[in-house]
């Protein structure tokens, strides 16, 4: 037994001498088979731009953000605008104090005492 083996190298090189041919009907079909099982090409699209809005709302930290800011900024004048008087009401109905024991902004009479300003 050699390593070379003249029977299949002859085998060989006959083989290479003389290349299949494949059928040009053959060879459509394969290629008509591959188009049809490829996924179409997806479309590409530009990015949207971002609106003035947008990018704000983004720089506040989002929708949610903004929402929360909305939502303080408008119970803040709700508050601002109602009159005392609806307050109290409002504060009696949940048993609070009565008006004229309420006191909202105590003096400062109670830190001046002659301790303090000695």
């Amino acid at each position: 037994m050699t390593l070379h083996d003249d029977t299949l190298e002859d085998l060989f090189r006959a083989a290479r001498a003389t290349p299949p041919v494949a059928d040009s009907a053959f060879l459509a079909r394969v290629l008509g088979d591959a188009l049809a099982a490829q996924p179409a090409a997806p479309q590409v699209r530009p990015a949207p731009q971002r609106g003035l809005w947008t990018r704000i709302a983004a720089a506040l930290g989002g929708a949610v953000a903004v929402a929360g800011l909305g939502t303080a900024a408008m119970a803040g004048l709700v508050i601002g605008y109602v009159q005392p008087e609806p307050m109290l009401t409002l504060a009696g109905s949940f048993g609070m104090q009565s008006a004229q024991s309420l006191d909202l902004f105590p003096g400062v009479d109670g830190l001046l005492t002659e301790d303090l300003m000695q």
